[in-house]
């Protein structure tokens, strides 16, 4: 057994034992084995830990109920700078978390959670490097004590006060669905008075009737006088933007990023195919439930590991009859069309939301390949007396520093007045990307790329086969 991975736990003082563990492990597992002896599991980021009875896994179980890789648990980054503990069931009788369940699917594990081989070896969870805490108000605790979590019931959901975010008018709290022995999120978003059941249902129905791989998928939804709660398929290995910062150079590799481009347009081709636009491929906000999660990652990974499948999450901004214009802008400034960043700042101007979700899925192409954002970047000198372009007086908000929104205005000059530089060093290598990119990038919205024609583009198409052998892999076995 690897020491970097599997340590014999000691009888010693618990501050002296933590202190001997190395910075970057994140969390360990604790087990007794079959001869009585306590050992940990330490687990790191992006170096994941494999079980079962293979001699080929990080630690072995040899019992007969024990698949030859029986689980894998992960460790990878969130956006807010924490980490994301996961285990991975690949087994044949499955696995029991906190005494439910669960079958051939990827589940979070917190702090003391149980996990248990069945018939076998018992792991407890304990993480290492947790969120920092911080008081709410100058009466708390310091530190704040550990609020105990509780449980509630609804249908055949078991929801957990164990909140993964929050916003004014909405938590997503996880829970289980105790049926189909999967852990699912819940979004409980607080009611209003005028809120008209009817209306609430119908926007749900939208929800409920998708279903593709690389779409969140709404399992659920059901209400009671104060809240209404939506049950989602849970995705487990991170976000997008987490998982390109991970890599050296904040880049990936042209296959990767040509295999998550694939699904992302493929699940675009989808909602538009249903004249369903998502209208913020980026950026999480319930803007039609008044909930603004402030963070910018909604392309999420189903489960960690390269080549990840990806899933369009939260479908607040989504709206029907995505082909008329809308008046109502939302959406990260950064990956705004020109279209949109005028509709933002002159209250008068209106634009097409199918465009702008192939627009901002340029931007995301452009960020995968070159590590950097094709508009959002340092200032440049001179740059100003470029740009003729100014907004509305109207249009600040007072929420924003004076920093902020001066950065926001510079990068709204640079998309409504300035060409995408593709610099020949890096994209000369890769043409037909450079082309595509371009093409999605195109300023008129009437000439730019479809969610159709992009997926017909040579940078595909070249490959075709290839990429759709992978995609049905990879979908099948999760």
């Amino acid at each position: 057994m690897s020491r970097s991975t599997h340590v014999d736990e000691p009888q010693e003082d618990a501050s002296e034992s933590a202190a001997a563990i190395p910075a970057t492990i994140c969390a360990k597992f604790m087990t007794t084995n079959h001869s009585g002896h306590k050992e940990a599991l330490l687990l790191s980021v992006d170096k994941p830990l494999t079980i079962g009875r293979s001699p080929a896994c990080s630690y072995v179980v040899s019992d007969a109920v024990v698949s030859g890789l029986h689980c894998k648990l992960y460790a990878v980054r969130s956006s807010n700078g924490g980490v994301i503990i996961s285990c991975h069931d690949l087994s044949t009788n499955g696995l029991i978390l906190n005494g439910h369940r669960i079958r051939k699917t990827s589940v979070l594990l917190m702090d003391g959670d149980l996990l248990e081989i069945p018939s076998s070896q018992k792991f407890e969870c304990a993480l290492l490097h947790k969120e920092p805490e911080q008081m709410v108000n100058i009466f708390d605790p310091t530190p704040p004590r550990q609020p105990s979590l509780k449980k509630k019931r609804i249908d055949r959901y078991l929801v957990t006060s164990h909140c993964l975010g929050s916003g004014s008018f909405a938590t997503v709290h996880l829970a289980m669905d105790t049926s189909a022995f999967k852990q699912v999120a819940c979004k409980c978003i607080k009611r209003k008075v005028s809120d008209k059941v009817e209306k609430i249902r119908k926007e749900v129905d939208i929800l409920l009737n998708l279903s593709h791989p690389n779409i969140n998928t709404v399992r659920a939804a059901t209400h009671d006088n104060n809240f209404l709660y939506i049950f989602l398929e849970l995705c487990t290995g991170g976000d997008l933007f987490s998982y390109i910062v991970s890599h050296t150079d904040s880049q990936l590799c042209q296959a990767e990023a040509k295999y998550i481009m694939y699904q992302l347009l493929k699940g675009l081709k989808y909602l538009h195919d249903r004249l369903i636009s998502h209208r913020d491929n980026y950026h999480i906000m319930l803007l039609t439930v008044g909930f603004v999660a402030r963070q910018p990652e909604n392309i999420l990974l189903h489960a960690p590991g390269p080549y990840p499948r990806i899933q369009i999450a939260d479908f607040g901004l989504a709206r029907p009859k995505a082909y008329q214009e809308t008046f109502n802008v939302c959406g990260t400034v950064s990956y705004l069309p020109p279209e949109g960043v005028l509709a933002l700042d002159h209250k008068h101007l209106s634009y097409v939301g199918m465009p702008s979700d192939c627009w901002s899925s340029g931007v995301i192409m452009y960020i995968m390949l070159a590590g950097t954002h094709p508009f959002d970047f340092g200032k440049v000198d001179g740059e100003s007396e470029y740009y003729s372009y100014m907004p509305s007086e109207d249009c600040e908000d007072s929420q924003y520093s004076q920093e902020s929104v001066r950065a926001d205005q510079l990068v709204k000059r640079r998309i409504v007045n300035g060409e995408v530089e593709f610099p020949g060093v890096l994209w000369d290598k890769m043409p037909q990307a450079r082309e595509l990119c371009g093409d999605l990038l195109i300023y008129d919205s009437l000439d730019r790329a479809t969610a159709q024609t992009a997926l017909r583009h040579p940078w595909f198409s070249a490959e075709l086969l290839d990429l759709e052998l992978a995609y049905r892999s990879r979908i099948g076995s999760e």
